[in-house]
């Protein structure tokens, strides 16, 4: 059974295995107008940062914290929030400020996750040479990078997993995909032979 532990937390129990994965960062994006006159805005509010070779403005708020990419396509991105649920209400303060500025605004907008990372572990080590040749679409080059890479295509994730038992988890659009992803991770290194569960329990 999986359940939310606590905030932005996922964790999944199965008999002895216990794994919880802490939800890091949030990705999204929407179009809230045709047009947005960067310009303007910058000159309207004083917390908007210009960023050198960037072609937008970056907004960060603080409840929720987020920041937030603004775009003359009236395309925005909002980054660093820890949970899909606050999406809306920094999509409405984002609208609030734009109104002032007599923009005219798209009626329903549609928020689009781009991508939910997450990090938590096994609690145990993992053998990352045994792992590299018993599963397909990995890729482990140590000298290069300390973890390895493990690509899922159902759901599209991508896992990064290091020798200490830590996971990471990138690419998920919401948090029934980490479920998922975490568990299917979880039988298929159990099934490899990789990770025996049977006497220890993981955190």
């Amino acid at each position: 059974m999986i359940n939310p532990v606590q905030k932005n937390v996922i964790q999944e129990n199965q008999k002895n295995l216990s794994i919880s994965l802490k939800v890091e960062n949030v990705v999204a994006s929407i179009r809230l107008a045709s047009y947005i006159d960067l310009e303007t805005l910058t000159q309207q509010f004083s917390d908007v940062e210009e960023k050198t070779n960037f072609p937008g403005l970056v907004i960060k708020i603080k409840n929720p914290k987020a920041t937030i990419l603004l775009f003359r396509s009236g395309k925005i991105v909002i980054t660093g929030t820890k949970s899909v649920k606050s999406l809306p209400t920094i999509v409405s303060k984002v609208r609030n400020r734009l109104s002032e500025l007599d923009i005219e605004l798209d009626v329903e907008p549609k928020i689009k996750v781009e991508n939910v990372v997450s990090s938590g572990g096994f609690g145990v080590p993992l053998n990352l040479d045994l792992i590299s040749i018993s599963l397909d679409r990995t890729i482990y080059e140590p000298e290069v990078f300390p973890g390895l890479i493990y690509k899922v295509d159902e759901p599209k994730v991508c896992f990064l997993l290091f020798s200490s038992g830590k996971i990471i988890c990138t690419g998920a659009k919401n948090n029934k995909d980490i479920v998922t992803a975490v568990r299917d991770l979880a039988v298929t290194l159990k099934e490899s032979g990789v990770l025996e569960v049977d006497s220890e329990e993981f955190l």
